[in-house]
């Protein structure tokens, strides 16, 4: 036998397909039902195994479908809030898992209606995913009221929320549109009253321009929906000025001079204590105290009383015109010096005569100063008691008396000798 080369092997494969391909055609067109049930089985079949392994499930989906108006007149607008609609749809197990609100688009065809309330059947279509379809919806219409479109000129209204820090206030806020066109359902259109930007003021210390989005409302304050504003947002200004503030200030006492010597100061008091002034927070802030007119205490030995007017400081101002009074205390200085002073007796028995032995004492005394200054020292007694006692020889202890304000601190020695004889 001999080889075959490459290329008659192929030419005789070749061959077979061709020999079979002819076959089959001939079959085909001598039983053409045959080629029909032989589709129709695999098809079949392949929806079988897809079912089984995949299957369809038909139940309500969890979210309501907003409903959209389409094809509304020119000259029309749809002046209800249409409600959303359920749906029950029908879909692969696998796909359940990713429909979300936004497959599914509801609307209400208004194309040829006539301004009235009507009922009109909603249509729902899936998007965005394939093998999903609406089995059912409910309700399957829904109320529809059809009004004139109109427009009118509203005024633009700016307000404020919030709250300024403390010692700021609202000097002033102003929108740059004063008017808006407010365009919808007739009814709807004939509530709005004015167009509303709110502005927030909170923490605000200067004045400051924002653009903020305007709200339709009506007499009562409450908003609008379902009519359109053109144009939507308007530039508002708002100025910020600071506030006076009221503050009750302490005084500050000042005192020039010196009292007389041996006197000193003990307290400086001004009442009333403190007056009422006005000025912004930052003014306020500078001062913690107003500074009176200074009170000459020179050469003074008693208390001092000074009527002084309050000043008014830079960039406050008093409430009243005030005046307060200064009483500066005035007292002696305390201090203490040694005297020496001769005891005497008292109370000595007839027929008797005493004799001490020391012939003075010391004492140490302590007062104001001035006082002790121009003591004289018959002022102080020191005395030693011989009541009851006869003849013979004693230690008795010296009793010293002073002066009213002069206090005896020290006596040296405490005890003296004595001798009584006969006279």
């Amino acid at each position: 036998m001999s080889a075959r080369t490459p290329g008659r092997r192929s030419g005789e494969a070749l061959a077979i397909a061709r020999d079979a391909w002819w076959r089959s055609v001939g079959a085909v067109r001598r039983t053409p039902g045959l080629l029909l049930l032989s589709f129709l089985l695999g098809v079949s079949l392949w929806v079988f195994v897809t079912d089984t392994e995949n299957p369809t499930r038909v139940d309500l989906f969890p979210s309501p479908i907003p409903v959209q108006a389409v094809n509304v007149g020119d000259a029309l607008a749809v002046a209800n809030q249409l409600p959303p609609v359920d749906i029950r749809v029908a879909a692969p197990e696998d796909r359940w898992a990713e429909l979300t609100v936004e497959n599914f688009r509801a609307t209400v065809d208004l194309q040829g209606l006539d301004a009235r309330a009507q009922e009109v059947r909603v249509q729902v279509d899936v998007e965005g995913i394939g093998g999903v379809r609406v089995a059912e919806v409910v309700p399957r219409t829904v109320n529809v009221n059809l009004e004139d479109f109109v427009t009118k000129q509203v005024p633009v209204v700016a307000r404020v929320a919030g709250t300024l820090p403390i010692g700021y206030e609202l000097d002033d806020v102003i929108p740059a549109t004063q008017t808006v066109n407010v365009s919808g359902p007739e009814t709807l259109v004939e509530l709005v009253r004015e167009a509303v930007a709110e502005f927030n003021v909170t923490g605000l210390t200067v004045g400051v321009e924002q653009t903020l989005n305007l709200v339709p409302q009506g007499a009562g304050g409450g908003d609008i929906r379902g009519v359109r504003l053109d144009p939507i947002v308007a530039r508002v200004e708002v100025r910020i000025a600071q506030a006076t503030l009221p503050r009750a200030m302490p005084l500050r006492v000042q005192v020039t001079g010196e009292p007389a010597p041996g006197y000193r100061v003990t307290s400086v008091v001004a009442s009333p204590a403190t007056v009422q002034v006005q000025g912004t927070i930052d003014a306020l802030q500078q001062v913690d105290a107003l500074a009176l007119p200074s009170v000459d205490i020179s050469g003074a030995r008693s208390d001092v009383a000074r009527v002084v007017r309050v000043p008014a400081p830079d960039g406050l101002t008093l409430t009243q015109d005030t005046a307060t009074t200064v009483f500066v205390s005035i007292a002696p200085t305390q201090g203490s010096t040694r005297m020496q002073v001769t005891p005497r007796v008292s109370n000595v028995e007839g027929g008797l005569i005493a004799r001490i032995e020391q012939p003075s004492i010391e004492v140490v005394v302590e007062g104001p100063l001035p006082v002790l200054n121009t003591m004289p020292l018959t002022d102080l007694q020191a005395t030693v008691d011989l009541e009851g006692l006869a003849i013979g020889t004693y230690e008795r202890e010296v009793q010293v008396t002073a002066p009213e304000g002069i206090r005896v601190t020290a006596v040296q020695p405490a005890t003296v000798t004595v001798t009584l004889s006969q006279e």
